[in-house]
């Protein structure tokens, strides 16, 4: 294949892609040259703000089910759901069945921001991408999926609170009660204050344990036992409140992961989790 360079790259790109910009080019194909589709949507909450989206469907008509990705926190760059695409996780999906997106949290890639820490602000960004994803004719409006990481998983629980219609939610290395969070990374704390406050209205509105019994969707809860930035214990403790109010659950401690659990030991287990309630 000819080496085209970056500025024959980014032509190609325009030709293929022409609503992307020259400041959205560095995601233009994943790595295996799979068409990712990027959207800038009105955020529901204010219109003249956009929510970014990246998605790559499976060859035919569908409908396919789908699953929507949201990432944690990036620094110093904030490049959003480009990530998914840039590592291929989006095409690896469409490949195998679903329709994949993942979204720019707000603050993030280019979405809108400020970012507010997970609050009602990001979770209303995951809305807006969860309504596009079912307004597809290609989609099963049914077969919807949420899977967050850290920050992610953080606004993907929140999510799955107010949203009796996802199928499943995976959620990896989240804080889900802020109330006995106590971050001993100082960037971590300093982000709370200045983003979300430290409120009780603010801890609430980002502690998915509180609101626990209004989950209707499946959920796979995945957490090092070594996690330096959010201890086990908050997996745990909601694993137990989910046991308690009837919601179905399962929860994999990987005994020595820290924060970043491998990504291939992530997939043992969300793979079979995602066939049993997606396909």
């Amino acid at each position: 294949m000819t080496n085209l360079g970056s500025r024959g790259l980014l032509l190609l790109v325009l030709l293929l892609f022409p609503s992307w910009d020259a400041a959205a080019d560095s995601v233009p194909l994943d790595p295996a040259g799979w068409p990712i589709q990027r959207e800038l949507l009105p955020h529901s909450r204010d219109p003249a703000k956009a929510v970014e989206l990246f998605w790559a469907k499976p060859e035919g008509n569908g409908p396919f089910p789908a699953i929507l990705f949201i990432h944690g926190h990036q620094e110093p760059s904030r490049p959003g759901g480009s990530v998914y695409a840039k590592t291929g996780r989006l095409t690896l999906m469409a490949k195998r069945g679903f329709v994949a997106a993942a979204m720019s949290q707000p603050g993030y890639g280019n979405s809108a921001g400020p970012p507010d820490f997970c609050g009602p602000f990001t979770q209303q960004a995951a809305f807006t991408a969860l309504d596009f994803l079912r307004r597809e004719t290609f989609i099963k409006p049914g077969k919807v999926a949420l899977f967050g990481y850290s920050r992610g998983a953080i606004v993907a629980a929140m999510v799955a609170t107010q949203d009796s219609a996802l199928a499943t939610v995976v959620l990896g290395a989240g804080a889900y009660d802020f109330f006995a969070w106590h971050p001993t990374i100082p960037g971590i704390a300093r982000n709370i204050a200045e983003e979300a406050g430290t409120s009780p209205e603010a801890y609430l509105a980002r502690s998915a344990l509180y609101h626990a019994q209004t989950i209707k969707a499946p959920v796979l809860l995945l957490h090092g036992g070594a996690d330096e930035r959010i201890p086990v214990q908050q997996t745990e403790a909601f694993a137990e409140q989910l046991r308690s109010v009837g919601v179905t659950y399962r929860v994999k401690i990987f005994p020595a992961a820290p924060h970043g659990i491998p990504i291939d030991e992530q997939w043992r287990e969300v793979d079979p989790f995602l066939e049993q309630y997606l396909r």
